[in-house]
């Protein structure tokens, strides 16, 4: 009866062995699995793939994109990706049914044709391919990154697509049975050879007691060698023995009870954590990357236009009061005027970015950076301002000028989560942006101005009342009369991490000249003026018009520093005569 058991322990053993091994080897399913898209009737012009597509805490997937001819695969933020695609008609791909491998789509109606996306501004990265791309699904930067597919924004965009995935699929029972298989095999060996040792009858009462020994002596021996067999069918199996069993209940010992209240305290203090990561996160508007790129295409392309004088270059690039101003200076030296040419971009090395996060930056978005053409401290450095109208445009110069002598501007690094973008009326700050610039042309226009307290001492606001001072004592017979404007269009503003903020802005100045009575003809003092006014002289009042870019730091409420200049410049806007008042 031994013999039969054991031999049916090794031959169900051997038989749970193989098909235990052969669910891990060849039966196993296959290592990765592809799900498709499903059909639409309707093309788009647009197709977008959302990070749900991605198996948290698994390898990136790898999806193989398939369009007729040539196509644009571009990366952004999900929720820039969202503001791009607007409303568009395209086709959104936001995840993988794994159980029964199947792409989850889905197609939404909207406009049939858009712009390019390819290379905007707005995406990290852009791919082109013709016909086919495999596309190895990985984010740059930490939170949701969606994929953008376009042909040209008239062409349908690709909607063939393939996900390859690691098949979750198992073979539950794989291990049990290696284990199981490994045990029956072992304990039907150990019945074939164990040897049972019958006790010696006996007739007296002595005799019992040593069978009673020898009984005591062959049960352990049993007991012993089925342990031994067991111990070597687990480590057949690659399982570990405990060297004590284990209970659910829990220890009363005083260790356990500290280990419990540890335990306790951990899952106390971890509470407050999990309510800090509900809060939404914030990341800059541009990353660091994206930051170089579009400040080196805006110095390519303003280069450009610089180099012939074409304001026609200017318009990818520039906006605001840059692009105005650029313009009259390329007018004055198209006509032959002898006079400086405007201030070259450089913007190999970024020292200072004021980057906002996403949370505030509504469109149109606003970035202040200092660049420079080196790192030598001596260099100086240019501060610029740019702007991004939507999410479609891309982002244009609105503001450059040479930092002023003396001049700081605060150090912040590009990706510092606590810059936002504030508005002209914008609170906690020693003055409100609006008021500060109204408050500067004040003290440029009057040398006693009430506010000039209020800003820190600047070359600038002292060659500007030199200037007046020198320009009125010229003047001879005539009354120069000066005013400022703001404009507040021009206005942008951003927060700094001290609390401060970069306010860039523009003030317009007038300087009238009134003949007196019985003067004689106003005469030009220089050649432009002779140019831009038509004559050497006028008989009746001329007035001037200047243009007054300006960069400002403005510090946080409640801080002792005053209102600092940051950069600034004076550009002649025109020369006429007017009529006497």
């Amino acid at each position: 009866m031994r013999k039969v058991i054991s031999v049916i322990a090794i031959l169900l053993g051997a038989i749970a062995l193989v098909v235990g091994i052969g669910q891990k080897t060849f039966w196993a399913p296959p290592e990765t699995v592809t799900a498709s898209m499903p059909e639409f009737k309707e093309e788009s012009p647009l197709t977008v793939i959302q990070p749900s597509v991605q198996n948290p805490g698994s390898e990136p997937v790898e999806l193989v994109i398939t369009g007729k001819g040539e196509f644009t695969a571009s990366l952004a933020r999900s929720y820039d990706v969202e503001a791009w695609v607007g409303d568009a008609a395209h086709v959104e791909l936001t995840g993988v049914d794994r159980e029964n491998h199947q792409l989850i789509a889905e197609r939404l109606d909207g406009e049939k044709k858009t712009p390019n996306p390819a290379g905007d501004d707005l995406f990290f990265d852009s791919q082109k391919a013709d016909g086919t791309m495999t596309y190895r699904w990985t984010a740059p930067d930490d939170g949701d990154w969606s994929l953008l597919l376009a042909a040209d924004g008239t062409k349908a965009a690709p909607s063939e697509i393939s996900v390859t995935y690691a098949n979750d699929d198992a073979m539950p029972w794989a291990l049990p049975l290696i284990i199981i298989g490994a045990l029956l095999l072992v304990l039907g060996v150990a019945l074939l050879v164990m040897r049972v040792i019958k006790p010696a009858k006996s007739a007296n009462s002595g005799r019992r007691a040593e069978t009673a020994v020898a009984n005591t002596k062959n049960g352990p021996t049993k007991q012993n060698s089925l342990a031994v067999a067991a111990v070597l069918a687990l480590a057949v199996s690659g399982i570990s023995v405990p060297m004590a069993p284990t209970s659910d209940k829990p220890s009363d010992s005083p260790k356990a009870s500290e280990s419990a209240s540890a335990s306790e305290s951990a899952s106390a203090s971890a509470k407050p954590s999990e309510s800090t990561a509900e809060e939404k996160p914030s990341y800059p508007v541009l990353t660091e990357e994206q930051l170089q790129r579009v400040l080196s295409d805006v110095e390519k392309q303003i280069g450009k236009a610089d180099e012939k004088n074409t304001k026609k270059d200017l318009d990818s690039r520039a906006s605001g009061a840059f692009k105005d101003l650029r313009t009259k200076r390329y007018d004055i030296l198209n006509d032959k005027i002898k006079i400086a040419k405007p201030l070259a971009l450089k913007t190999s090395v970024i020292r200072s970015a004021a980057v906002p996060n996403s949370s505030e930056a509504k469109f149109p978005r606003v970035i202040t950076v200092v660049t420079a053409k080196d790192s030598d401290p001596a260099t100086l450095p240019i501060a610029l301002t740019l702007q991004q109208n939507s999410a479609r445009d891309n982002y244009k110069l609105t503001f450059a000028a040479q930092m002023l002598p003396n001049s700081t501007f605060p150090g912040i690094a590009v990706g510092d989560p606590s810059v936002t973008q504030l508005d002209a009326n914008a609170e906690g700050l020693k003055v409100k942006p609006k008021d500060a610039l109204t408050q500067l042309a004040d003290v440029l226009t009057n040398e006693k101005s009430k506010r000039k307290d209020n800003f820190a001492e600047s070359e600038f606001i002292k060659a500007i009342h030199s200037g007046q001072k020198a320009e009125q004592k010229d003047a001879k017979e005539a009354k120069v009369k000066y005013s400022r404007t703001v404009t507040d269009k021009d206005t942008q503003v951003v927060s700094t991490p001290d609390g401060g903020a970069i306010v860039t802005g523009r003030l317009n100045q007038k300087a009238v000249f009134e003949r007196t009575e019985d003067a004689d003809p106003l005469e030009s003092a220089d050649e432009l003026t002779k140019k831009l006014l038509g004559s050497s002289t006028s008989n009746g009042n001329v007035e001037i018009t200047y243009a007054e870019p300006v960069m400002m730091y403005i510090p946080a409420s409640g801080n002792d520093d005053k209102i600092q200049l940051v950069a600034s410049e004076v550009s002649l806007l025109s020369v006429k005569q007017v009529e006497e008042n």
